[in-house]
């Protein structure tokens, strides 16, 4: 201390270790933490980030109470009070200090003071604090107990305490009135959270202050202390012969980040390998080897990771070890008097490390007194002596004296140990651990045999090993009649002991099943074993699992509407076992023959399965994508007539037990209400033009049922009417509305358009190909197209009607109206853009750099003769980019829709960092074409943080304006799946076998052969969706497929079930095989159908027509176009693809075709996500 009080900016010369020995203080803690090493270098705020303590939203004087109960503070009076308002005198922070820190008091330390009379109870704790380095006098010989601290002083001891200090950067950061010599420790300090800013540093520090800081000093004691950034080993000890344990200088965040080696005769020596494990603070590591350390040198050394954190300042220390020495010998037996039979003396053998070794007792030394039958175990500290034979033999007699020697293997230790001669071995106690089921299982299932552990000890405490004593000298029992297998000699009787099977000597002890299970209702077995020599008797229950037969059965939900006329569906049913257990749907169609359906209604329903000709067999359904339930037919026959009560039973008829369920069948579903599912923006502003930069505001209609359920069945009978309208405006046509196409479908002249009603549950109906019927609008997109016109402005509307009546009646005006919906947009003036909020869509979890993989994305390989795809690697990587989303909303908060290509060239976004990001054409998600682009992105490039200024012109009036967008972030975490999903993920679908021969991709959606007059069922996985953990990208179908060597995508097919089980092995051929690259080595696949005319300089052509392609004969090949499938040449794949590839199997009887009847395809990504479909080919589509 220097003549003013003023604590001086000194680090201790001396460098101690600070031992948090909490348990000493805090009567919650039992441990103690070296958190820092000897010879510990100060940390500074360049290698060490500091972490702030994680503490409860506590109040100070809660803080206090929490701090007084551990012993840490004390209060102002005999009352405990907390006085946050006085000041903190040199002594009181001394003692808080130490005993925050688990410090010893040291009286001794203290005697170079001459000032603390009037501190006696201080002196112990000044002393400590002095000696570990944390305060000092401020004058020879004085240490001045009761000088009032400041809140910089505070500061100053806290980084003492913890080694930290900032640098002139962090020091510069400190505002408020503060020391020079104390500006680095305020700023290590507040860094750290050990105090918060203020605005004067200088000022006396009160009892508030210091609780505060003390409890987050706490708090980081806690935690281990500041973690280091400049790593090295402060101790290397070896402390047992594979074990040696690294400390480090201090606490480090991620133990990942560094790699710890250990080298045998020194730092060029052979790397030795163990298995690490770090303590909970993270600043040891013990290192079990694999093999026991040699005489000699070994050394660790760390690694730090790359661009992990952390940097290495001395990252290697040795220790010299010997050879594993055992320096004490005990025996562990339980008495000194043995029975006459088969005994296992145990004994401990430690090592120069205290530590019990692993040497057997085969390796050491052992002589017995008489002729025993001896034997050292090859895998413990363990011989067996047989007593009973040398008495038998007449060697021993009762009460004789056996001595037992064990020396050890380097002869400089030995135990001697003498035994006595009792009475013939009888089982004293027995006790018995819980049954170890089959192959994982949790209960006693029908011809299980299983182990059941016991231990079993004689009248002298020792195990016994002999099977004969074990069988005679206890009784075995349980009241498992029709379960245990009572007819079994292995084990006797199905329950009971047998001959060691593990090696170690000791009898098995075992339970065996019946085949069959001839008593249901027990559910719990009990079994029990006897020591005759004591009578004393211990059991334990084993549960178990009743056959999984049906027993019990009920029936789930009906759809939330049945009505006549609808299709055939499916009620799920549950089946359990006696025991309560569920089946598996596979167990269920197992045993279908045991289960019964029927039903009534007012009508000829078909309740149960049917055939393939449709014909009702009845039961539930076994094979295809609803088995294992009850299908319900035949609505369709229904009238109105038939409207009532619909039941479904079912029963076990092994059982007897049933369930039952009821349902209404309502009346034949109509169209009763349209509305939009799709809401139209309610403004909009004028177009620049009617080409590329037309204003389009989208609306989509559907119908809902009488029921109030979505409705697209039968429409004949009903129309609808659309209309026009322009409510008030200055251009009468200024917007108008397309569907389909860019000409207007409705307008100022033809304001409105009668819909026809048709049936659209016919099988081959296209819903999208005929503009006077229904499905043409139901659920497809509608625009309003506003024109060209800074002026123009007015309210436009379109309107809905559904009637009950044909088109006729709806244009003489007698249909009956059921119901209208209307949607109306607001058409602005062209100024009125400069009114309007406009935002960028934020990328909220950053901007992959995707330069870092590049090398993973590929498209084309070389130039192509057309070049379209030249570039096309280059463009998949852009899938990564994130979209530049420009949105406008009025003063209201209401979005306006603006024309497109409102941001009108590349060159209108730019980017403040052009190392880490650059602005590019983004494709569109599905990108089996990669030049197909969904606007403009910014492409991450390199990590760092980025802005990007967005130039757009909203209305050709207010000409270019201009929004931003800061910090965002660019970075290379490695790509990771956070969602994989599609439409029928986890479900099942039935899939015509012609598409499956056909090769259908697997995310097609079905489609409907419009000659044929037919729906061919192609849909499996459909619309599947990948998103990363960026987010500014859903990859959809060919572009997951595209990009599936960045996530790592596998596509398998499993459980595959053939029409017969009697094939021939391998013929059978199914798979997934899809196109990633888009590259086509058409000449070099060993199954091309031709070769081509031509070469790679001057392109290739089809040397004839090719219509499975539809390739006309000297047609020019882009060599991007398809690669061909591997068994089928008529199967080409495109890039994005992924088709099944099928070949039926072939009949080992007659040789014949055999199909598939069912399979499961899945695909799964590097991080485990998975999406699944279960597939029933149905030969009859």
């Amino acid at each position: 201390m220097n003549a003013g009080g003023k604590i001086r900016p000194m680090i201790s010369k001396k460098k101690l270790s600070l031992l948090f020995v909490l348990a000493m203080v805090f009567s919650m803690l039992a441990s103690v933490v070296n958190v820092y090493a000897d010879a510990a270098p100060t940390s500074t705020a360049a290698d060490s980030t500091p972490s702030k303590p994680t503490a409860p939203p506590l109040d100070t004087q809660a803080k206090f109470n929490a701090l007084k109960e551990k012993g840490i503070l004390d209060g102002s009076d005999e009352a405990g009070k907390a006085d946050l308002d006085k000041e903190v005198t040199r002594a009181q922070l001394a003692k808080v200090i130490v005993l925050l820190n688990g410090l010893v008091e040291a009286k001794a330390s203290s005697s170079v003071y001459t000032d603390l009379g009037d501190a006696s109870w201080a002196i112990g704790f000044i002393g400590a604090a002095t000696k570990a380095g944390y305060m000092d006098g401020i004058a020879k010989g004085q240490f001045d107990p009761s000088g009032i601290v400041t809140i910089e002083q505070v500061a100053s001891v806290l980084t003492r305490v913890f080694k930290l200090q900032a640098d002139e950067t962090e020091a510069a950061k400190v505002t408020g009135t503060v020391s020079g010599w104390a500006k680095r420790h305020v700023a290590a300090a507040i860094t750290a959270g050990l105090i918060t800013s203020t605005t004067d540093y200088t000022k006396t520090a009160k009892r508030e202050f210091l609780v505060n800081s003390a409890y987050a000093a706490y708090q980081l004691v806690q935690s281990g202390g500041p973690p280091v950034t400049k790593v090295s080993v402060a101790e290397l000890k070896a402390t047992g012969a594979k074990l040696l344990v690294v400390k480090l200088n201090g606490v480090i965040a991620d133990t990942s980040k560094l790699t710890v080696s250990v080298l045998r005769g020194g730092i060029t020596g052979a790397v030795v390998t163990g298995a690490q494990k770090w303590n909970a603070v993270k600043n040891e590591v013990t290192i079990t080897l694999d093999t026991k350390m040699t005489e000699g040198i070994y050394t660790v050394k760390l690694d730090a990771v790359k661009d992990g954190g952390l940097t290495i300042d001395k990252g290697t220390a040795e220790v010299s070890v010997t050879n594993e020495k055992i320096t004490q010998i005990d025996f562990t037996t339980p008495s000194d008097t043995i029975a006459q039979g088969k005994i296992k003396l145990t004994f401990k053998a430690t090592n120069q490390y205290k530590e019990v070794s692993d040497l057997s007792a085969a390796i050491f030394g052992i002589l017995t007194s008489s002729d025993l039958n001896m034997v050292p175990a090859g895998d413990s500290q363990s011989l067996t002596i047989d007593v009973g034979s040398a008495v038998y033999g007449n060697q021993l007699r009762k009460d004789a004296r056996i001595e037992v020697r064990i020396v050890a293997p380097d002869y400089s230790i030995q135990a001697n140990k003498s035994f006595i001669v009792g009475d013939p071995q009888s089982v004293g106690k027995v006790e018995l651990s819980d049954v170890v089921y089959v192959n994982g299982k949790t209960k006693f299932e029908a011809g299980d045999l299983v182990t059941v552990p016991y231990k079993a000890f004689d009248q002298y405490g020792y195990p016994i090993m002999d099977l004969d004593v074990l069988t005679k000298g206890t009784s075995v029992y349980s009241n498992a009649a029709g379960v245990i297998d009572t007819a079994a000699t292995y084990p006797p009787h199905g329950f009971g002991f047998i001959a060691d099977e593990t090696g170690d000597g000791i009898p098995e002890l075992k339970a065996k099943a019946a085949q069959n299970f001839t008593m249901f209702s027990v559910k719990d077995v009990t079994l029990s074993l006897t020591a005759f020599g004591s009578g004393q008797s211990t059991s334990k229950v084993m549960k178990v699992g009743v056959p999984k037969t049906p027993y019990e059965i009920s029936i789930g939900n009906f759809p939330n509407t049945v009505a006549v006329g609808d299709e055939d569906f499916y009620l799920p049913i549950v089946v359990k076992d006696q025991g309560g257990n569920i089946l598996s749907t596979d167990d269920v169609v197992e045993n279908a023959d045991k289960i019964s359906v029927n039903g009534s209604a007012i009508g000829s329903v078909a309740i149960g399965a049917k055939d393939v000709s449709g014909k009702l067999i009845g039961g539930i359904e076994k094979s295809g994508a609803n088995r294992g339930s009850i299908r319900i037919s035949d609505l369709k026959l229904f009238t109105d007539h038939n409207t009532g009560p619909l039941t479904v039973k079912a029963m076990v008829v092994t059982s007897g037990q049933t369930a039952s369920n009821t349902t209404n069948v309502v009346a034949k579903r109509y169209p009763k209400t349209v509305y939009f599912s799709v809401v139209p923006k309610p403004k909009m502003l004028p177009s620049f033009d009617l080409d590329k930069g037309r204003t389009e505001n989208a609306f989509r209609l559907k119908f809902k049922d009488q029921y109030g359920e979505d409705f697209d069945r039968d429409y004949r009978g009903y129309s609808m009417k659309l209309s026009f309208a322009n409510t008030s405006s200055t251009v009468s046509d200024a917007v108008y509305v397309v569907r389909g196409s860019i000409t207007p479908f409705l307008d100022t002249v033809t304001t409105s358009f009668i819909v026809n009603g048709v049936d659209g549950t016919v099988e081959g109906y296209d819903s999208g190909k005929s503009p006077t019927d229904f499905g043409y609008y139901r659920d497809r997109d509608f625009f309003f197209i506003s024109k060209p016109g800074d002026n123009n402005e007015g309210t436009y509307q379109v309107t809905a009607q559904l009637f009950k009546g044909d088109r006729a009646t709806v244009a003489a005006g007698t249909a009956s109206l059921l119901s209208t919906a209307i949607g109306s947009t607001q058409l602005q003036k062209a100024r009125e853009a400069n009114n309007l909020i406009y935002t960028l869509t934020p990328f909220t979890n950053g901007i992959y750099a995707v330069d870092k993989i590049k090398d993973t994305l590929q498209g084309s390989v070389k130039n192509v003769i057309n070049n379209v795809y030249s570039t096309e690697g280059y463009s998949l990587e852009n899938m990564f980019s994130g979209k530049v989303v420009l949105t406008a909303k009025d003063a209201s908060g209401n979005i306006v829709q603006m024309p497109n290509n409102a941001i009108q060239t590349i060159n209108s976004t730019t980017t403040s960092n052009t190392r880490v990001s650059s602005v590019v054409n983004k494709p569109k998600a599905d990108g089996q074409t990669a030049n197909f682009f969904d606007g403009y992105g910014i492409r991450g490039k390199d990590v760092g943080t980025t802005s990007i200024s967005v130039v757009f012109k909203p209305s050709n009036y207010s000409g270019s304006k201009v929004v931003f967008m800061d910090s965002i972030s660019i970075k290379d975490d490695p790509l990771t799946v956070s969602s994989l999903t599609a439409t029928y993920n986890g479900k099942s679908k039935i899939m015509g076998l012609s598409q499956l021969k056909a090769g259908v991709n697997i995310f097609s959606g079905n489609s409907v052969d419009t000659t044929a007059k037919k729906l061919l069922l192609k849909q499996t996985f459909s619309n599947i969706t990948l998103m990363d953990q960026y987010g500014n990208n859903a990859f959809k179908n060919s572009s997951v497929i595209r990009v599936a060597p960045v996530f790592g995508i596998q596509i398998f097919i499993s459980n595959v079930k053939w029409t017969s089980d009697n094939i021939v092995p391998d013929s059978g051929y199914l798979a997934v095989e899809s196109n990633i690259t888009g590259v086509n080595s058409v000449n070099a696949s060993s199954n091309a159908p031709y070769e081509l005319v031509g070469d790679p300089t001057t392109g290739y052509r089809y040397p004839k027509d090719d219509p499975d392609v539809g390739a006309g004969a000297g047609k020019e090949v882009d060599p991007t176009d398809w690669v061909f499938s591997t068994i089928n040449n008529k199967i080409r794949l495109y890039r994005g693809d992924a088709k099944y590839i099928y070949r039926p199997a072939t009949s080992a009887v007659d040789g014949s075709p055999v199909e598939v009847s069912s399979f499961t395809a899945t695909m799964i990504t590097a991080n485990g996500k998975t999406i699944s479909v279960d597939v029933y080919p149905d030969a009859t589509k």
